[in-house]
């Protein structure tokens, strides 16, 4: 078997697993209680030809097992894909004759046979469950208990050769010992640690496997495998050795070098601490807080005292310009003088008279304005305009409703910002579309109207 045979084989589960599962799982209780319906013979035997499908093993497997386990004619490897530890060592035979024995070789069968072996042996583990929980019954034919006898031994034939072949397959020693422990049971049984010579029975058919497994159990089998494989002592390297050694000297620096690194950070802890506490003990609280307001508080009053001084508001120097002018207070005088006079020359109804003069020209222009107002809200309320010029248009729909000597200053500047955004929306929409565009022509119409309106508030001053 060749090292690439042997990956591909490596990948499929070791028959050691599925045989031990398969066992697990014949023994198992059914759901109903902890008893298992008997089986009968008609059970037993559909079995074994299910398993066996009614030939037994190639033995040609046997001839693989044992050129596998075969001392080697020369140095070097043999058949196997790889090895486990040591792989040769010499053996002293009491005659002082020496032999070389490979201790524990990996090979492994071609993939289609693996997957065969795995059916196989997962049905014979089935079969040895069912035939230990068979009874032979009343009235049963003559023979009938030969026959059950060599389907046992049978099928225990078989597995001796399958776990054989899963002891080359195992990977470590771990699997390897458990498989040559179950193909030595399945031996035991057979007959084969027996010297007494008796014939064993097995099914017509399997007379020749038979004895090709009884020659290589007492040939490679029992020569080439340690008796105590499951006891031996995994080999150590020079390497492995001084690997372990090095670690443990790390290992004792590292904690003496921690222990070390502890007692100085208790100690230097400690000065801390007393370090700390005369620091607390000698520390002077100062009033940061009230000294940062008390600075803060004396540049404002210099400041505030520089500005009263230089009298920066004019309130009694006049500023320096040409021609020169009057301090503040000095205007104030003299605007407060005129108000005087003003209210000394004017009478009641001369008052009264200027003021309803004023409400009606305030009513007048509100009644011509509301018209152009209107026009200019339903020109930033033109279908068809884009995003941007609806959302520049839309100072028109903020200008207040009616005109009042209170907002006449706000009235007038929404009013001009309108104009001026309803003026770059025409002339940019000219710009962009021809002129028989929808959009123009409304827009131009409404327009026009805001013109004719605007001229007639003009032309009513």
């Amino acid at each position: 078997m060749k090292k690439h045979a042997l990956r591909v084989a490596l990948a499929i589960v070791p028959l050691s697993a599925l045989a031990s599962l398969a066992s697990h799982a014949a023994s198992l209780p059914t759901p109903g209680g902890p008893a298992i319906e008997v089986p009968s013979f008609v059970d037993v035997d559909e079995a074994f030809r299910r398993a066996t499908a009614g030939r037994p093993l190639d033995s040609a497997l046997l001839t693989f097992a044992s050129n596998e386990l075969r001392p080697p004619t020369s140095g070097g490897g043999g058949g196997g894909g790889g090895i486990i530890d040591e792989d040769f060592v010499p053996v002293e035979e009491a005659d002082g004759s020496s032999t070389t024995v490979r201790l524990l070789p990996i090979a492994g069968v071609a993939p289609a046979t693996a997957r065969e072996l795995h059916r196989r042996v997962a049905l014979l583990e089935l079969l040895i469950g069912a035939l230990r929980s068979y009874r032979e019954p009343e009235g049963a034919p003559p023979g009938r208990s030969d026959e059950v006898l060599q389907m046992a031994t049978t099928a225990h034939l078989e597995l001796f050769v399958a776990h054989s072949l899963a002891f080359l397959e195992g990977q470590t020693r771990e699997e390897k010992c458990l498989s040559y422990q179950r193909a030595t049971e399945h031996a035991r049984y057979v007959g084969f640690a027996a010297d007494a010579g008796l014939p064993v029975p097995v099914r017509a058919g399997w007379e020749s496997l038979l004895e090709q497994a009884r020659t290589f159990y007492a040939g490679p089998f029992a020569g080439q495998i340690p008796a105590n494989l499951c006891s031996m002592r995994k080999a150590v390297s020079k390497a492995e050795v001084e690997s372990t050694l090095r670690a443990g000297i790390d290992e004792r620096i590292r904690s003496r070098v921690e222990a070390e690194i502890d007692a100085t950070s208790q100690s230097l802890a400690e000065k801390e601490r007393q370090y700390a506490a005369v620091l607390g003990a000698s520390g002077v609280e100062l009033p940061t807080r009230e000294i940062f307001l008390f600075k803060k508080t004396v540049e404002d009053t210099a400041t505030l005292y520089e500005f009263v001084e230089r009298d920066t508001l004019g309130l009694e120097r006049a500023p320096a310009t040409t021609p020169p002018g009057q301090s503040l207070l000095s205007r104030l005088r003299a605007k407060r003088g005129e108000i005087d006079q003003i209210r000394n020359n004017a009478s009641a109804t001369g008052v009264a008279a200027d003021v309803t003069a004023a409400r009606a020209t305030l009513e007048r222009h509100a009644a011509l304005l509301g018209a152009v107002v209107e026009t200019l809200r339903e020109i930033a309320q033109t279908p068809g305009l884009d995003w941007a010029t609806q959302e520049r248009l839309g100072v028109c729909a903020t200008i207040p409703d009616a005109l009042t000597p209170e907002n006449f200053a706000e009235y007038a500047g929404r009013v001009d910002a309108c104009l001026t955004e309803a003026a770059r929306a025409y002339g940019a929409l000219k710009d962009a579309a021809g002129a028989s565009d929808p959009t123009q022509l409304a827009f131009v119409e409404r327009v026009s109207g805001l013109s004719k309106a605007y001229i007639g508030y003009i032309n009513s001053l």
